[in-house]
């Protein structure tokens, strides 16, 4: 017969009723009612072109049919068990597996280096991808090859979940020779700015926040990406107005000053954001709460 004209719903009928001989105690077994059980075994019994099991003044009786099926289905039955039962075991120290972040550059250098260490120290085996943010345009992103999104996206996919990694309020960088002691608002409105532009954004928050005060700054220069920012401040006398961590960890390494903006910019937050597909994957458990740690101060 083919296979795909048998319901498999009712195998299980029929392992039990072999086990106990009786379609009484088979219900029970299943937690269905005696009905049920009854009409289960009338359908595999026109489906197999066998009897299957007989009454008899002990109960049921099996056919020689049913008695040569019986250590196949029980074999069967344990290999579905095992299958849906038990998920194969995840070990950070041997794992080859590789795990894949979109996000910009600004959280590439805020969290890399030391998702790297701690990656190294954990799955040393383990291979780090980051892709940009375009990534997730151009393909089916974290609904299938992408672990997570690091950003400040307006609102979280719909399918996903999300986390906040870490809050941060904003200073502003410039040239450390021609920094003034204190940044005021008419300083700040007056000179030049350097913006990055993300995903070919027009505005950022900053443009938002000085938008609501009828305010706006003069942008004389966009980049797409925030690595690029300290060296145009440097040589160029441009102002960006950039997030606290990241405008820290690039000073070390240009001649850069910062100050406090002349304004209340408030905090923005950087969240982690993954598919509900692998909310229960052990290994993506397990990089999430690398990350985490990875964005802790």
């Amino acid at each position: 017969m083919n296979i795909e004209q048998l319901d498999l719903n009712l195998l299980p009928v029929l392992q039990a009723v072999l086990a106990e001989r009786s379609a009484t105690r088979a219900a029970k077994r299943l937690h269905v009612t005696q009905s049920a059980v009854s009409n289960a075994l009338a359908r595999l019994r026109q489906a197999l072109g066998d009897p299957l099991l007989v009454r008899s003044a002990r109960g049921l009786v099996p056919t020689p049919r049913a008695l040569a099926l019986q250590p196949g289905l029980e074999q069967i039955m344990r290999s579905l068990s095992t299958l849906v039962s038990e998920r194969e075991a995840f070990d950070p120290a041997t794992t080859t597996r590789e795990f894949t972040i979109a996000c910009a550059d600004y959280c590439t250098t805020i969290v890399g280096a030391r998702l790297v260490q701690r990656l190294r120290e954990r799955a040393p085996a383990a291979r780090l991808r980051f892709v940009p943010l375009e990534h997730l345009a151009g393909s089916d992103g974290l609904a299938s090859n992408v672990d997570l999104h690091l950003g400040m996206p307006p609102k979280v996919p719909s399918g996903c979940r999300s986390v906040t990694l870490f809050e941060d309020r904003f200073v502003c960088m410039l040239e450390a020779g021609k920094a003034p002691k204190k940044l005021t608002l008419k300083d700040y409105l007056k000179a030049k700015h350097i913006r990055v532009s993300v995903l070919g954004s027009a505005s950022d928050p900053v443009d938002r926040l000085l938008a609501k005060r009828r305010l706006s700054r003069d942008i004389a220069l966009t980049v797409p990406h925030f690595s690029v920012v300290p060296m145009m401040v440097e040589h160029g006398a441009y102002i960006a107005t950039l997030s606290r961590r990241l405008a820290e960890a690039q000073a070390r390494l240009f001649e850069v000053k910062l100050c406090e903006p002349p304004f209340s910019l408030g905090t923005r937050s950087t969240r982690m954001i993954w598919h509900e597909r692998s909310e229960a994957d052990p290994a993506a458990q397990f990089f999430r709460e690398l990350v985490r740690d990875a964005a802790g101060k």
